[in-house]
């Protein structure tokens, strides 16, 4: 009975695995294949081009009528770079990337990922026109790029060079009126595909500059970047109704019209992006917090990190300090308190926010909820005089704020002790610390901030640095660190 009941289960759950999209051998077809970069690694929030995490955005194209109206503009009046990721779902005729121009053959610079039905990319300006010497894969992200120096025209296909070409004439220094992503001047076909990282430069960039910007995000001010769309507007696959417009990321504020698209569902929305890196290693490369970097990038060594978020710093990347190594890392430095003179009731929750140091007096507990991995079970870390000692690691049960200014919130776990010491009145006490603006100890555990305030992690004045943990014998710690994962 046993053997028969296995057999069943068997192909019950081998049928299931197949109308997933995984067939026999392993491999992923259908839906499911759009969650699978090229090395084979899966994840729904899109993907690095090791398996990590990322977490962009890229916009689906339908092949039927959806594209994007960019404003007028002259965008082309010489050298010229133009690149994209590319997910290509069908090889229709000539389903373009961009085509701008002022009509069918006046003044067009366009990009297209298939030339007819054959998969090879084509490029053209002006009337000339050539294909690279390869195609595309359908249903895979390829990045796309073409380059117009002086005369010599280049396409490269994940940053290898594949054909060039000698174009006469360069592109005619006037407004071009109809600009288009994924649509045609002619009336081809509608691009059927998902595109991410649109750039258009008025340089020609060279395969070394082009490989090493290609997987990396950029800031949006790069010297000879006209226009800039990093897709990242949208919540993949949700409803995005009122997510109409396509943002341009550079200075000249291309803002471009959404037109035709439905906006909800996994076609014709907002989707997972291009395998693009959030390593953290630049600010074009910032991920949203050091716990983020290291479930995408195992390997991260404790250290500085760039992180960016909507609600800090006007969504401009920043540098943190990450310990990537204490309890499996991505753990990111929320304060550091080795001077006990010159913290007020302000300053303690943002201090030196733009100079992450771990020896230094710093503090971005007013970001620490937005860096946080969830509203709750999210963890704290606190250590004193060295690292790795007299504190510990939490986990806060409940939905509370680092800069909540209530005493009772005491729903926390002491998952790691480091040291020996103990809970009590005159050192650290059970529950999260939280935010006194008029009182001594202005980030402190204590259940009385003004009275007995052990337990203190920033105070208002004297003590090394701060009242710390008296019953167990370290009240002057020298220094102390606090962190959140």
């Amino acid at each position: 009975m046993k053997k028969t009941l296995c057999i069943v289960l068997g192909v019950v759950i081998s049928n299931f695995i197949r109308a997933q999209g995984i067939t026999p051998n392993g491999q992923i077809t259908g839906a499911l294949a759009s969650f699978v970069n090229q090395n084979g690694a899966i994840g729904t929030s899109g993907l690095s081009k090791n398996g990590g995490l990322s977490y962009g955005t890229g916009l689906s194209f339908d092949g039927t009528d959806d594209y994007v109206s960019v404003p007028s503009g002259v965008y082309f009046n010489g050298d010229l770079t133009i690149e994209c990721w590319v997910y290509p779902r069908s090889f229709t005729n000539w389903e373009r990337i961009i085509d701008f121009g002022n009509g069918a053959g006046s003044n067009n610079v366009l990009l297209a990922y298939t030339d007819g039905g054959s998969g090879y990319p084509a490029f053209y300006v002006e009337g000339a026109q050539f294909d690279a010497t390869q195609p595309i894969k359908l249903n895979q992200w390829t990045h796309l790029a073409a380059t117009l120096s002086g005369t010599t025209a280049t396409i490269y296909i994940n940053g290898i060079a594949s054909g060039t070409a000698t174009f006469s004439t360069p592109p005619v220094n006037v407004t071009r009126n109809n600009c288009y992503i994924g649509k045609s001047n002619w009336g081809d076909a509608n691009a059927n595909a998902i595109f991410d990282e649109l750039r258009i430069w008025n340089t020609s960039k060279t395969q070394t500059e082009i490989q090493n910007s290609m997987s990396r995000e950029l800031v949006g001010n790069e010297a000879g970047l006209v226009a800039y769309y990093n897709f990242n507007q949208g919540v993949p696959f949700a409803n995005n109704a009122g997510v109409t417009s396509l943002t341009d990321k550079t200075s000249n504020a291309y803002n471009s019209t959404l037109t035709n698209f439905a906006l909800t569902g996994n076609i014709s929305n907002w989707v997972n992006g291009a395998p693009i890196t959030y390593d953290g290693t630049t600010s074009a490369s910032a991920s949203s917090s050091a716990y983020a970097i290291k479930q995408a990038y195992p390997s991260s060594a404790d250290g500085l990190y760039w992180i960016k978020n909507p609600n800090i710093n006007g969504g401009a990347p920043f540098q943190i300090y990450a310990d990537m190594t204490t309890d499996g890392g991505g753990w990111t430095l929320i304060m550091t308190n080795n001077l006990s003179s010159g913290w007020d009731g302000t300053n303690a929750i943002l201090r030196n926010e733009t100079s992450p140091s771990i020896n230094s007096n710093y503090s971005i507990i007013s970001y620490a909820d937005y860096i946080k991995k969830s509203a709750s079970g999210f963890q704290y870390m606190i250590d004193a005089t060295t690292r790795g000692d007299w504190g510990g690691i939490w986990t806060a049960n409940s939905a509370y704020s680092f800069v909540s200014t209530s005493n009772g919130n005491t729903n926390i776990t002491l998952n790691t002790k480091f040291g020996t010491w103990i809970y009590c009145d005159d050192g650290i006490e059970a529950r999260m610390p939280y935010y006194t603006s008029g009182a001594q100890g202005i980030i402190t555990t204590s259940s009385d901030p003004n009275s007995n305030w052990w337990g203190t992690l920033i105070a208002s004045s004297g003590w090394s640095p701060a009242p710390y943990i008296n019953c167990s014998g370290n009240p002057h710690p020298g220094i102390i660190w606090y962190w959140v994962r």
